[in-house]
């Protein structure tokens, strides 16, 4: 019995070595790369390009499909990843016949194992995907090997055969120093009319139920129906925001559960004044009558802050991008949008909009961070209409800002100037009551 229990302690102990040298070796103390690539006009286009191409390659149906990406779209999206997710680096270079990936991520853990680095090589391939030997942190692993435990942990997690369907669809790689081909053949089961891989998704999305409860969020998308019924002609968001944080507050003194009522309501009000297109994350919410949805086209477009439309569109897909995200992606995304219009033909670069974002986003995320500072907005915003309490005024924020202006005066985002101008921003914030709580 001795000899089992010794036996028994040395193999857990041995484990208990192997996992820590695992570790060790896997998260090193820094990051090997840096971020090199920072989002800019430029960049913002070279986003906008390759979604919109993938978009319509996908809708042509055409077999097999090509999606092809060129050097510097790929270092558009690593920019925008790197703003959207501060702690995420990236970097990836195009040769001929390979592909170089890096990334680092940092991690809430001791200095000695802070950053999970990995560099992958992609071969070009007639025979599907071709991976050199990869490695994580100092673990070299071949990249057979890793292909292989990733088919069989999407098998087994995700759904059976589901990662093998997924190499196949890669049927061949092609690398210059300028572009990177890949050609997916889509299998029969998915490209025909069969909606049961949709209706999977959305089986899995309702058990899952990652952003609230459908029933709860239902109940203020129709608290809110009821109100416009009588009330269509307020002007201002506030109205609307008044409503729905009263009606939490209400709920919220029976529930208990200040920041999981505050999500809800404003879950509903971002599935009205937005797009349709959000419904998809939450499930079935709205079910409108033919007088209720013009009535809601007509509040979309009408319904301002400040006294524009545009500024009221800013916060509430602000407040949608963190509700869904978080708010270093919303304010990446907002930034994302105005280097788009600063383009030719575009409206210009806009730090008014700027503020509409980060104010939106900044209220979604005191409403719904814990019980505590939920419960102080409740306070706050069952109780006022004034636009005051939720944004400052914008007339002293410079916009219609062109590429070659933006250039001139801020020329980057890490540059002095146009720091101080988001924090010039986010002091205008601070000046607002509603923003202060933490």
């Amino acid at each position: 019995m001795k000899v089992i229990v010794k036996r028994t302690f040395y193999l857990l102990l041995s484990l208990i070595v192997l996992i820590f040298t695992l570790i060790l070796l896997a998260l090193q103390p820094s990051a090997h790369i840096k971020a090199v690539h920072q989002i800019d006009a430029n960049f913002a286009a070279e986003n906008k390009k390759i979604l919109q191409r993938i978009v319509r390659t996908i809708k042509s149906k055409k077999q097999p499909i090509l999606l092809s990406v060129t050097q510097n779209e790929i270092d558009g999206l690593s920019a925008l990843a790197h703003r959207a997710i501060p702690q995420f680096t990236s970097n990836i270079v195009l040769v001929e016949g390979q592909g170089f990936f890096r990334f680092s991520l940092e991690l809430p853990l001791p200095s000695l194992i802070r950053f999970l680095n990995i560099d992958l090589t992609l071969n070009a391939s007639q025979t599907g995907l071709n991976l050199d030997t990869a490695y994580i942190g100092n673990i070299p692993i071949p990249g057979n090997w890793l292909i292989a435990i990733g088919e069989l942990a999407s098998n087994t997690y995700i759904k059976k055969e589901f990662g093998t369907s997924l190499l196949k669809m890669v049927s061949k790689i092609n690398i210059s120093p300028s572009r990177l081909h890949l050609n997916i053949q889509i299998p029969d089961s998915l490209n025909n009319k069969n909606n049961s891989a949709k209706e999977s998704l959305f089986a899995l999305r309702d058990q899952l139920a990652l952003f609230g409860n459908v029933n709860d969020i239902r109940f203020y998308h129709q608290s809110l129906l009821n109100f416009i019924a009588t009330n269509d002609n307020k002007k201002s968001l506030t109205t609307y925001i008044t409503h729905i944080f009263s009606v939490a507050k209400q709920r919220s003194a029976i529930s208990g559960a200040q920041a999981v009522e505050n999500k809800a309501a404003l879950t509903a009000l971002v599935l009205y004044f937005g797009t349709d297109k959000f419904e998809l994350f939450i499930g079935g919410v709205s079910n409108y009558s033919s007088k209720q949805a013009l009535q809601r086209r007509k509040l979309q477009s009408s319904v301002t802050l400040r006294n524009r439309v545009d500024i009221q569109k800013h916060f509430i897909y602000s407040i949608a991008l963190q509700l869904f995200g978080s708010s270093s992606a919303s304010d990446a995304i907002g930034e994302l949008k105005e280097f788009l219009d600063s383009n030719k033909g575009g409206s210009g670069f806009s730090f008014a909009d700027l503020m509409a974002d980060r104010a939106g986003t900044r209220l979604a995320m005191i409403s719904t961070q814990s019980n505590k500072s939920a419960l102080l907005v409740q306070a706050r915003l069952a109780q006022t209409n004034s636009e005051s309490a939720i944004i400052p005024t914008l007339t002293t924020l410079p916009e219609g800002i062109t590429q070659q202006a933006f250039k001139k005066y801020y020329q980057n985002i890490q540059s002095k100037n146009y720091i101080a101008m988001l924090n010039h921003i986010d002091e205008q914030l601070l000046q607002i009551p509603l923003y202060q709580i933490q």
